[in-house]
């Protein structure tokens, strides 16, 4: 076996250039949903004890909190918003120690919304500027979205109101032409 054949991801053209770019991708996404250096030094030092001493109290009677509602990619809560669920995806690959936890814990000593509640409220502080961003950046997009089908919709409405015009103004000038 030659070593030109071994993948080398510092290797320029094809192979090393789309594997640096990959890597910078996910990084960027990675901050993107708040995962950041300080977040994974900060959740490492959670415990099984952590877990199960915090104080949290769901509604007994609420038949919500009773079902366990797991669905989508990577088996996570399908109550969580879509940058939680895109967070809790990204946490458990990059930090083992919070997939080991939630193995640990789910659903022996607690369920899975207890589990990803207590690790929201935990982490808050870490992540809240992140997860503002992403709401701010969304609600932009529907601004912009929404901006451009009202233009759109006076585009049509004005071509529209041409249109008639046009076709009033050239039956004008029909009349005119009849009359003569």
């Amino acid at each position: 076996m030659s070593w030109s054949s071994l993948p080398w991801p510092f290797r320029k053209g094809r192979d090393g250039g789309d594997l640096a770019k990959e890597r910078s991708g996910k990084e960027g996404e990675d901050e993107e949903f708040g995962i950041t250096d300080s977040l994974l030094d900060f959740v490492t030092t959670f415990t099984v004890d952590t877990f199960k001493s915090y104080p949290l109290n769901l509604n007994q009677g609420d038949p919500t909190a009773e079902g366990d509602r797991t669905g989508g990619a990577g088996n996570v809560r399908t109550d969580l918003t879509q940058w939680q669920q895109q967070h809790a995806l990204h946490i458990l690959s990059k930090a083992k120690e919070i997939s080991k936890l939630r193995y640990d814990l789910c659903p022996r000593h607690m369920k899975d919304k207890q589990f990803w509640t207590i690790y929201f409220l935990l982490v808050k502080t870490h992540i809240a500027p992140y997860e503002i961003r992403a709401i701010q950046k969304a609600k932009l997009k529907s601004m912009e979205t929404s901006d451009e089908i009202s233009q759109k919709k006076a585009v049509i409405e004005v071509e529209m109101m041409e249109s008639n015009n046009g076709t009033s103004s050239t039956g004008d000038l029909d009349d005119e032409i009849n009359r003569d």
